[in-house]
């Protein structure tokens, strides 16, 4: 989490880009969604238009971070409309 410092002397610093985390944490950990890093950034390519609507990445000081809540919400829509499609497309043959 970076912060922005105030120039007032005694003020509190302003939390930005709070809720966001390096985009490594899509692989590494125990509880990683994505087997590996270039899984997470092929589900980054493929669903970058829904996850900048959705505000869950966004790129600081050349970094891509991930907001987690907002990625597993767009992947779960994603990986269910994927689903709908391939059944109906077998219910059709």
């Amino acid at each position: 989490m970076a912060t922005i410092k105030s120039k007032i002397k005694g003020a509190q610093a302003t939390p930005f880009m709070a809720d966001f985390v390096p985009m490594n944490t899509l692989w590494e950990g125990s509880n990683a969604p994505y087997p590996s890093k270039y899984s997470a950034q092929w589900a980054v390519r493929k669903l970058r238009d829904d996850l900048a609507a959705a505000r869950a990445v966004a790129l600081h000081c050349g970094a891509l971070m991930v907001h987690p809540q907002r990625f597993a919400e767009v992947a779960e829509k994603a990986a269910i409309d994927q689903f709908a499609n391939r059944v109906t497309k077998c219910d059709l043959a």
